[in-house]
């Protein structure tokens, strides 16, 4: 690691002087008393990141910057832990950064970054504000911060006049972040308006270009015959939260209909869409496509087919998947009752194909428009 070495020594012949910590570039290595990174994580911070930082390791860097780039530039792939000190509410690409970071760390090495929640600045803007100008201020940050980024027709501008500054991110669009990256959070902790995250480098980084904060996303789902296809969907849940669906699983378990257990990725205004359908409607897109029909099995995604008996695994394969599942025919609770309700749909449907999906779609209308039942 010759650069970092070369850094290393020219901060021993610099000790003596003062270097404002704003002008250190590309990463941060602290050979003193620390004095300027308490100042800047505040005493709790900075007893927090002690816990996981060594001065006398080599292999751990402290890292402050917005760029990606930077941490490519970073010589050697083998470090144990890089702490970033530039909050990720100010990145505009976040996600580059994170892969950046596990590209230059070994394999369970460590990366801690920290960053405002969304919570917390909307807090502030209610609190620190008179009535009613804070609602004011409230709706203006809402539209600005949380809507622009995420139509096609703002978000240039949006990042254009932000730079990505004080981006406003949900503690788990962060966490899924992260895990599409490839690490897993292991840790977590809240000091004045930061939450820091202790996150191990798990495997290489798989998101896509199909993973997205807009409203309207594209969700990767088994297909007849296996082929993976893209269905269209309006967000119900928290941006990057389908990256967390396994790890939800095995946490929460599932509950009645099939559905994970006091599922928290479902945003306020997604349950209203998932209430009345709204959000089921781009759907039509893939119907249009020829990749779904209107009764059929649900789309589901790889990790929770996963969870299916192998022969109806196998059964699935022969057709095709449909916005009206027969899910909302037999309303099953558990998952092996709507394993068994999907096999009595297949076996159906294989035998006389129209008879069988007229007959589903007729009760299943009934059982929406009469039960109220809502979209999952």
């Amino acid at each position: 690691m010759k650069k970092e070495h070369e850094v290393i020594e020219r901060l021993k012949k610099a000790r003596g002087s003062e270097i404002p910590f704003k002008r250190l570039p590309g990463f941060v290595i602290f050979l003193n008393d620390f004095s300027d990174l308490t100042n800047r994580l505040g005493k709790n911070g900075f007893e927090f990141i002690s816990r996981y930082f060594s001065r006398y390791n080599s292999r751990h860097v402290f890292v402050s910057s917005k760029s990606a780039e930077d941490i490519k530039r970073l010589s050697g792939k083998e470090y144990q832990l890089v702490i970033s000190l530039e909050p990720i509410n100010n990145l505009i690409s976040i996600n580059e950064f994170f892969e950046a970071v596990s590209n230059k760390l070994t394999n369970n090495g460590i990366l801690i970054c920290r960053f405002t929640p969304q919570y917390k600045i909307e807090e502030k803007i209610l609190k620190t504000n008179p009535f009613p100008v804070n609602h004011f201020v409230y709706f203006t940050h809402f539209i600005f911060h949380r809507v622009f980024p995420k139509l096609s027709l703002t978000r240039n501008l949006y990042f254009l006049l932000t730079k990505g500054k004080d981006r406003s991110i949900r503690k788990l669009e962060m966490i899924g972040r992260l895990y599409a990256c490839g690490y897993g959070v292991v840790n977590e902790y809240e000091s004045g308006k930061y939450i820091y995250l202790v996150a191990k480098k798990q495997k290489a980084p798989f998101f896509d270009k199909y993973s997205s904060y807009g409203f309207l996303f594209k969700m990767k789902r088994i297909g007849k015959g296996g082929k993976e296809i893209l269905v269209y969907k309006l967000r119900t849940m928290v941006p990057f939260s389908e990256y967390l669906q396994e790890e939800f699983i095995k946490k929460n378990h599932l509950t009645k209909g099939g559905k994970i257990c006091n599922d928290s990725r479902i945003t306020p205004i997604g349950r209203i869409l998932r209430k009345f359908w709204i959000d089921e409607i781009p759907n039509f897109v893939n119907l249009l496509r020829g990749e779904m029909k209107l009764v059929g099995v649900r789309p589901i995604s790889r990790q929770y087919l996963s969870l299916y008996e192998s022969d109806l695994q196998k059964l699935r394969m022969e057709v095709k998947p449909g916005i009206i599942p027969p899910f909302y025919v037999d309303l099953p609770e558990t998952l092996e009752e709507i394993q068994k309700s999907e096999k009595k749909y297949i076996e159906s449907y294989l035998k006389n194909p129209l008879r069988t999906d007229i007959k589903y779609f007729i009760t299943a209308f009934k059982n929406i428009l009469f039960k109220r039942i809502c979209s999952t």
